[in-house]
């Protein structure tokens, strides 16, 4: 068992949650397993409480800190950004205020994305980084990610953190001529070690063309349960499961050569 989920085998089942969200018992170690099309999947549940055990507990915030602190921490926003609320601008607060090194992409057009000027945008705040790297992408930001990764072969990246990619090939909602441009998605595994975490209620991307993804990028793929596009309106607070998750990357990549 990893230091992170030790620390969380201890994380208190009656902590305070947020209002209108349900508690829960920490989930146990996950298991791997294969899905139907072959891509490799963790069946690891990813529910969300926000509570102040997890913002004070000495022991889970050291395991964490010390998981990330040898990394540079690239935010990667979709569609829109993110904003106050959304669970890549709580982790940024949250891990700056711990000394971790933490960059946030920023685009000039938000609203009306094009994957060139995007990719400018990463790039921009890629070059800011003298460690090495974990992208954390949302949405936009991780089909982004996986666009310019199928690109490079190289660089300061040392892994990724996916979360509810937008399919831009097969969305058929409103906002689908928005983000066309992305579009088509990368088939090729991707240049570094990644995991993908996806919805089972997701607007934007259906659970079987999450295990695609997964399996042509090369990622591990986390269960998220029902969450929805875990974006600006998901209501996941600052989301302590997705934060391990992230943590256990952190540890599997320590041991791996810089890029």
């Amino acid at each position: 068992m990893n230091h992170l989920w030790e620390a969380l085998a201890r994380y208190p089942n009656d902590a305070p949650v947020r209002e209108n969200q349900p508690k829960r018992k920490i989930c146990p170690m996950p298991t791997p397993g294969r899905s139907n099309d072959g891509g490799s999947i963790q069946h690891r549940p990813l529910p969300c409480r926000e509570t102040t055990a997890f913002l004070t507990d000495p022991t889970v915030a050291s395991a964490l800190i010390g998981a990330l602190s040898p990394f540079d921490i690239v935010i990667v926003p979709g569609l829109d950004g993110s904003g106050p609320d959304h669970w890549q601008s709580r982790w940024e607060g949250f891990l700056s205020r711990r000394s971790i090194a933490v960059h946030r992409v920023v685009q000039i057009d938000w609203e009306k994305p094009t994957y060139r000027a995007w990719r400018s945008g990463l790039r921009a705040t890629l070059a800011k980084c003298s460690r090495p790297t974990i992208l954390i992408a949302h949405s936009l930001g991780a089909v982004l990610v996986a666009r310019w990764a199928s690109e490079r072969s190289n660089g300061p990246v040392s892994g990724a953190f996916l979360v509810a990619p937008a399919d831009v090939e097969r969305h058929r909602g409103a906002d689908a001529g928005r983000v066309a441009d992305f579009a088509p998605l990368p088939s090729a595994r991707l240049p570094f070690p990644s995991v993908l975490v996806a919805s089972r209620n997701d607007e934007w991307l259906t659970i079987h063309r999450a295990r695609t993804m997964a399996r042509r990028w090369g990622s591990t793929m986390l269960d998220a349960g029902k969450l929805g596009h875990i974006g600006n309106i998901s209501g996941v607070g600052l989301w302590p499961d997705g934060l391990s998750a992230l943590g256990d990357l952190a540890l599997s990549l320590s041991g791996a050569p810089d890029p």
